[in-house]
């Protein structure tokens, strides 16, 4: 078992009681121990659950990468992908389970589906995406390459159908002008990019099984400039939104983004989302010592943490703004709040159902053989359409 296992499986245990603390809460109590209100019906539990399904998505591209499109660098690390696209998929799903009024009724959205809801059909997209994940981690104990290649593409042509669709559930939303952009499904697709591969990026330095050979070190260019160009989509991305936002000066969309900046919860977006998510792993990745491994590493985990922020920051300045001013005047409650911090049962299920996953992970790296053995598969496989890295 790798060091790293040993020394962060007794960690993800842990999280894993915090977590049945919180659902047993959450079970027995239903929503009253949750900080959610009329107002605010959606907090920490979304913003986690949009994040973790973005990350699925970017982590299947370099599985796509690989076996799609023959990139043939990324035949170790690809190997990771599936896996942490299915825990990352599996994560976010369960949290937006729990999110629900009546969690006993998610069904409805299969037997009782509305041809005119964007919802339903992204519940139709997450199953056939779900299917195709456990299928390629099938194709790859058995040895089917073929068979993965066809269903890397699949894949990922439901990854951008979900990516962008996350966003456009929300943009769709015409009374909440400040989700109400085109720009936002773009932004979805193009964080979910970056935030999946530095994940990918991280594990693969990690739980690294392999030597330090040229095929690592081309996997490590690779990554570098990959996420450096990613990167720069994503600071163009939030340049584009910000200063279009500023310049057109719609009051109801100028408030929640001075919300989101200089709020109460300033530090999600100017700490986390920029400064983890975007500058010090740009100066990181683009400087002399980009290159080794540890330097990669560690700009991808700051990413994955960094962007867990930006969909807070999505979700809750929408929410705080009131449609009318002088509403939370009027009646004036703690569920009719337009201010929320999440509960502890709120934190202690998002810190299980990630330890959870993270764990599954860790697990499956450590007794599937065919991911662990990862010189006895495809060492000497002559790719379709091999491109250097």
């Amino acid at each position: 078992m790798l060091r790293a296992s040993k020394l962060l499986i007794p960690v993800f245990l842990v999280a894993t009681v915090f977590g049945a603390i919180g659902l047993w809460h959450r079970l027995v109590f239903g929503k009253a121990h949750l900080a959610f209100g009329s107002y605010i019906p959606w907090g920490l539990w979304v913003g986690l659950y949009i994040y973790l399904v973005g990350v699925s998505g970017g982590a299947f591209l370099v599985a796509f990468l690989h076996h799609g499109l023959g990139v043939a660098s990324l035949r170790r690390p690809s190997r990771y992908a599936i896996p942490i696209a299915l825990a990352s998929l599996g994560a976010g799903l369960t949290l937006v389970l729990l999110d629900l009024g009546h969690m006993d009724r998610f069904w409805y959205l299969f037997t009782r589906m509305s041809p005119t809801s964007l919802l339903a059909w992204m519940v139709w997209v997450y199953t056939l995406y779900f299917l195709v994940l456990v299928a390629m981690l099938v194709a790859i104990g058995r040895e089917r390459r073929a068979a993965l290649r066809w269903l890397s593409i699949a894949g990922f042509a439901l990854v951008v159908t979900f990516g962008g669709g996350e966003g456009a559930l929300f943009s769709v939303l015409g009374s909440k002008p400040f989700w109400n952009s085109g720009l936002l499904p773009i932004r979805f697709l193009f964080s979910a990019f970056l935030s999946g591969m530095g994940l990918v990026a991280f594990a693969s330095v990690l739980f690294r099984r392999w030597p330090v050979d040229a095929e690592d070190q081309a996997a490590g260019r690779f990554f570098r400039q990959a996420l450096l160009v990613l990167l720069a989509l994503n600071i163009l991305v939030e340049f584009a939104e910000i200063s279009v936002t500023y310049y057109t000066g719609l009051p109801s969309v100028i408030e929640a983004h001075r919300l989101m900046m200089f709020g109460p919860y300033w530090w999600v977006f100017w700490i986390l989302q920029l400064g983890m998510g975007l500058i010090i792993p740009t100066f990181l990745l683009a400087s002399p010592l980009g290159g080794r491994a540890a330097w990669i590493g560690l700009a991808g985990l700051l990413i994955a943490i960094g962007y867990a922020g930006t969909k807070q920051n999505v979700v809750l300045p929408g929410l705080a703004v009131p449609d009318f001013r002088t509403l939370p005047e009027a009646f004036v409650h703690p569920r009719l709040a337009v201010t929320y911090f999440p509960s502890a049962t709120e934190w202690y299920l998002a810190i299980g159902v990630i330890g959870v996953a993270a764990l599954a992970f860790v697990v499956a790296i450590e007794v599937l053989p065919f991911l662990k053995n990862h010189e006895t598969w495809g060492a000497t496989e002559r790719e379709p359409r091999r491109l250097a890295a």
